[in-house]
């Protein structure tokens, strides 16, 4: 049968009595043949490669109960899901998002509940500091203990071996204080349940010096740094801030930085674990350039970083700013997921100093593991072309390339019907074995690759 946006399900019943429906599902056999994914959907996470996955949120994993989400899925029991008016069915738990980390080459990252009064109702009913033990020794302990003999009855004989937790996610109602003494009694037992885990706490909202911001930070840097690997920080730009939000945030993270430096732990990384500017046009492929740069330059301190939304289906009232966007048939790439594979496909472990004037240009510059290529990563936010020259020293330039993304307006973005109205283009540039020539348009995104040879 062909996708049909007119389809309907119709439950016809002849005579008198009653009627359950539990969850009815429409899923062709390919998606089955998937594991339950959709393989378009799959395969648009897998074009990204991303190194780590988060989950179940963001504020959806506050309320979370993830022993309502095992086992086989026709008896799982719902949750409501009070903060999204609506209710979880649990079809997706820990063992399919495993799964789909899996099926991408990602490393899996649980945000867990820590039983939060602002999110759970029934926190004097339930033992919070033990769901979360458990939920590890399901993950990761052998078959025989405990929870790994509910694993291993659910499928899943091996451990599964989840190096990333995060406790909870955006505690910032309960102050940082108090989060903190809820990270120093969780973090020992979570560490106890598995010694080779990494943490993650809750670190600050935006970029400002408020209690939500470096405050905050300050406070759990100074209470909690030698319990946690992490600190996890977001911040949600406005798209109109496309040139200068990103550099406001790199200054930010120096400014964390300097508080770990002086910490118990000065080895504390900052994990950028929601980022985003609130949008789909062009203005956030300009935003998700500059920061991912800003992230390079930034390596030393930040080391993990992860956008929000990924995937959204086009039929949602609110968070209209996801990479994946997509109806029951097909989808399309927002600019920032355009963007941020053509970083992605040109990453390279070893940064390069840059000199000169860049002007209102952001720019970063790095190095191929095996030294052969070079890639400068631009972002031109201006009106007006930039010519660029790029001379390298103690090396031989052999061949260059230039891939752009410059749709011409900062409206420009991608729908069902046009998925490829922003995309990749191949431009000109010209080397003479020394230096290499090349222009970025107006409002533009470019990588430079540069393959070189001593001299």
């Amino acid at each position: 049968m062909a996708p049909s946006d007119a389809a309907t399900f119709e439950v016809a019943v002849r005579g008198t009595g009653t009627v359950w429906l539990d969850q009815v599902s429409l899923m062709p056999e390919s998606w089955r043949k998937a594991g339950g994914f959709r393989p378009d959907l799959l395969k648009a996470i897998a074009e990204l490669r991303p190194p780590v996955i988060r989950w179940p949120g963001g504020c959806f994993a506050s309320p979370y109960r993830w022993k309502d989400g095992i086992g086989p899925q026709h008896k799982r029991r719902p949750h409501p899901q009070n903060m999204w008016d609506d209710k979880e069915v649990n079809s997706f738990g820990t063992d399919e998002f495993i799964a789909m980390c899996r099926a991408v080459g990602a490393e899996p990252l649980i945000v867990v509940n820590i039983g939060t009064p602002e999110w759970n109702r029934d926190v004097l009913d339930n033992d919070f500091l033990q769901e979360v033990v458990d939920w590890i020794e399901y993950c990761n302990g052998p078959a025989d203990s405990t929870w790994g003999q509910v694993r291993a009855a659910n499928g899943h004989i091996e451990p599964y071996g989840v190096k990333y937790w995060e406790i909870d996610n955006e505690t910032w109602h309960m102050g940082a204080r108090t989060y903190a003494e809820w990270v120093n009694r969780f973090a020992p037992a979570m560490r106890k349940a598995d010694p080779s885990i990494q943490l993650a706490a809750c670190g600050s909202a935006g970029y400002g010096d408020d209690a939500n911001g470096l405050a905050w930070n300050r406070v759990v840097i100074e209470q909690c740094a030698d319990k946690i690997d992490y600190l996890s920080i977001h911040h949600y730009e406005s798209p109109d801030r496309f040139a200068d939000g990103p550099v406001a945030y790199e200054r930010f993270f120096q400014r964390t930085a300097n508080l770990i430096e002086k910490s118990k732990n000065p080895d504390l990384k900052i994990y950028v674990s929601e980022w985003n500017a609130q949008s789909t046009d062009w203005r956030t492929g300009l935003y998700c350039g500059g920061l991912l740069n800003a992230f390079e330059r930034s390596g030393d301190v930040l080391t993990v970083g992860g956008p929000a939304l990924f995937l959204r289906h086009v039929s949602a009232s609110g968070w209209d700013n996801a990479f994946v966007n997509f109806d029951h048939r097909t989808w399309f790439p927002a600019p920032n997921f355009v963007v941020m594979k053509l970083w992605r496909d040109h990453y390279a472990p070893r940064r390069v100093a840059l000199d000169g004037d860049a002007g209102p240009l952001n720019v970063v510059a790095t190095k191929s593991a095996d030294g052969d290529t070079l890639f400068l990563k631009a972002v031109n936010p201006t009106d007006d072309a930039r010519p660029i020259t790029l001379a390298v020293r103690a090396s031989a330039i052999t061949g260059a390339t230039l891939r752009l993304v410059a749709p011409g307006a900062l409206t420009a973005r991608n729908t069902l019907d046009a998925p490829g109205a922003v995309a990749v283009k191949s431009a000109p540039i010209e080397h003479d074995g020394q230096k290499a020539h090349f222009a970025l348009p107006p409002m533009s995104c470019g990588v430079v690759a540069l393959t070189i040879r001593p001299k």
